[in-house]
């Protein structure tokens, strides 16, 4: 049997799940071309580049430490996380709360890569502005 979830039902859950995490009242605190959002209890959670470090194209770039996607994937499938979807979900989760105007986010995750099964770390880069992924 197969489920569909409607982006708005998936959105909902997303950020109940990110409200429940971090707090529904994140802040956010600028550092020369770093802005750092901060949960309720202080904790960085993600890091928006301004200048450098940035993807080409991008205006506003949120990194999403291995440490927050792997605290949302205890929840939601891996296979989620790499999708569009999930991607405009949490721009438009930051966005909302801070009213920044993210534009890009980029995270790493794992994949197996080798015959023996070794993970390897992947890049992945999301322009919603554009509606596309990025890539070197």
């Amino acid at each position: 049997m197969k489920i569909i979830v409607t982006e708005d039902q998936y959105k909902k859950v997303v950020f109940k799940l990110l409200d429940n995490f971090y707090g529904p009242n994140i802040s956010y605190k600028k550092k020369d071309s770093i802005i750092h959002i901060i949960s309720n209890d202080g904790e960085d959670i993600f890091t928006v580049y301004t200048k450098a470090g940035r993807m080409p194209g991008c205006k506003k770039d949120m990194y999403v430490s291995t440490d927050i996607l792997d605290e949302i994937e205890s929840f939601i499938s891996k296979a989620i996380t790499r999708k569009k979807m999930f991607s405009r979900t949490i721009l438009s989760y930051a966005n909302e709360k801070t009213k920044l105007d993210i534009d890009c986010v980029e995270f790493f995750y794992e994949k197996k890569s080798d015959l023996i099964g070794n993970p390897m770390l992947v890049k992945y880069n999301f322009n919603v502005k554009k509606n596309k992924r990025i890539k070197w």
